[in-house]
Parts: structure tokens; sequence; C-alpha cells
């Protein structure tokens, strides 16, 4: 099967960038579940509501899980598809690395929350 080149490469650029902001928000996410936290030690907000609020963040979190997990079998299943067409032969990288890999740190003290 023809597969057009330019499409293969920006497919694949694409699914990084897409892996990429799942990890964003699963780290932005866990730097709001410790927000939380930082943030109900340090004030009168009744357990009732922190749980509830933890409870939601950790929900949303799982959904970010599960998304990611469709993304991992939508890799499978391209590189499949890409594997049987005239652009085989072609190596476009894989999806794991992301810009978190560099960004980490410099995102961590940027978004550094300090209470007290």
């Amino acid at each position: 099967m023809h597969i057009d080149g330019n499409a293969v490469r920006i497919v694949a650029g694409d699914t990084r960038s897409s892996f990429a902001s799942y990890d964003r928000a699963l780290l932005d996410a866990a730097r709001l579940s410790m927000t939380m936290l930082e943030a109900s030690a340090l004030s009168e907000v009744p357990a009732r509501d922190s749980q509830i609020a933890l409870r939601t963040i950790h929900e949303s979190t799982g959904h970010l899980i599960s998304a990611r997990d469709s993304m991992v079998k939508l890799v499978g299943h391209l590189t499949a598809i890409k594997r049987r067409s005239d652009q085989a032969p072609m190596s476009v990288g894989c999806p794991g690395e992301t810009p978190l890999a560099g960004s980490l740190q410099q995102d961590a003290r940027e978004d550094e929350t300090t209470f007290g």
C-alpha cells in the first residue's frame, strides 16, 4: 500500500506531541494533588471537602492515564500499517521521547508552589 512519506513524518510528529501533552497533563495533575494537600494542611477546609477534591483529581488522572494507554495502542496500530506500506523502511522515531525529558526540571522550578 502507498503512504505519502510526508504524511508519515507529520503523523509521527503529532503522535509525539500528543504523548507530550498527556504527560504534561499528568504532571500537572500530580502537582495539583500535592498543592491541594498542602493547601488543605494550612487551611480549615473540612476533610469531606478536601476528600471530594482529591478524589476528583484522582479520577481525572485515571482518565488521562487511560487516554495515554489508548495512544500506546494507536502507535502499535499505526506502526503495523506503516510496516505493510511502501514506507516500511522509513524510521520516524519512537514517540517515547517527549519534551518532558528536557523540560521536566525547568517546569518544576517555574511552577513550584511554596506554602507557609
